[in-house]
């Protein structure tokens, strides 16, 4: 998924929903298919890419029909290799069931990672060996591509700059490639995003490809570097990285409590209204319950899931709410809500 500027948080859409190639439509094929879609989906909700090991997970990988509710074909012009064979290949798409999903990621102990999730900005320099370029929102070269491709299956809102003469007097494709990294914070500004990567990319002679890459959800910068034989291999290795980062920060766990929220500036009925819906579909949020309303200042205790610290940056994320203080006995926090 790609996201526009302007945008932080991102309600994730088709999060439950799996495709995959399959040689075609027979009940064989859509059994393994099924196995292999629901994979996808556990890794994308979970945020952990090896959840296969884990018993729970490998009992029902061997049971996949448990858990989608509705499956379909598209055709598509991409080929499948078939007892030596190439052959046109099929689009499997499977819609999972959040519910059954959520038990089993329960069950095995692993979190859940919901649908409001950080958008992150890209700066991404290529060199081709004569020249160097930043990606960009129009590029449709195979290493954009892979990018939008490995974001979607990990559930990754990704943003790429416009590149507009805004961006041009920001910053370079030399500043990118050589991460200046205060450059490429401030370049990044007008786009408001969650968590910024930036990466240098190239394919040697050799055929490797290598990337030097930096990514900042927090208030400082992580740097990795990346070997690998395909851009395909690169790109996974980088965005797998940051989402599984991006997942411990974000998803989860299974434990449960109760917080409090006082929340200012609840002025009308449409507030008030408006305010309960919010809270309630918040992924952490079991039930809430209003403890009191006063003049304009409302109290809810909250059933959640995850810890606090959670709770407080998915709040973050929307910017519904402005946190005005946590008084520090860690179950009560104190909001101001901002009327749309």
């Amino acid at each position: 998924m790609i996201i526009t500027p302007a945008t932080q948080a991102v309600q994730v859409e088709d999060l439950y929903v799996a495709e995959v190639l399959v040689a075609d439509e027979s009940a064989a094929q859509l059994r393994a298919g099924a196995r292999a879609g629901l994979a996808q989906i556990l890794v994308r909700v979970s945020g952990q890419v090896k959840v296969e090991e884990i018993g729970p997970i490998r009992s029902a990988l061997r049971r996949p029909s448990d858990f989608y509710n509705q499956f379909s074909y598209e055709s598509t012009e991409r080929q499948l290799v078939v007892d030596s064979e190439a052959q046109t290949a099929r689009v499997l798409k499977l819609h999972f069931e959040p519910s059954a999903i959520a038990r089993l990621l329960r069950e095995a102990d692993l979190p859940v990672w919901g649908s409001n999730r950080p958008g992150v900005m890209l700066w991404v320099a290529i060199s081709d060996g004569n020249s160097r370029r930043i990606l960009g929102e129009a590029d449709e070269g195979e290493l954009a591509l892979a990018l939008v491709e490995q974001a979607a299956r990990r559930g990754l809102p990704i943003l790429f700059p416009i590149l507009d003469l805004e961006d041009a007097s920001r910053i370079s494709s030399a500043e990118v490639w050589g991460a200046f990294l205060d450059r490429i914070e401030t370049a990044s500004v007008r786009y408001q995003p969650d968590a910024i990567l930036t990466a240098r990319v190239q394919q040697e002679m050799s055929g490797r490809w290598t990337g030097k890459w930096s990514y900042k959800m927090t208030e400082t910068w992580q740097s990795v570097e990346t070997v690998a034989f395909s851009s395909d291999e690169l790109v996974r290795a980088m965005v797998d990285q940051l989402a599984d980062q991006l997942a411990v920060r974000y998803a989860l766990d299974s434990s449960r409590g109760t917080i409090e929220l006082t929340i200012e500036g609840v002025h009308t009925l449409e507030d008030y209204a408006a305010l309960g819906g919010y809270l309630d579909q918040l992924a952490p949020v079991l039930n809430s319950s209003i403890v009191s309303l006063l003049q304009d200042v409302a109290r809810f205790e909250l059933r959640v899931e995850g810890t606090q610290d959670q709770l407080v940056e998915l709040i973050e994320l929307d910017q519904r709410m402005l946190l005005l203080n946590n008084d520090g006995r860690g179950d009560h926090l104190l909001y101001r809500w901002k009327s749309l």
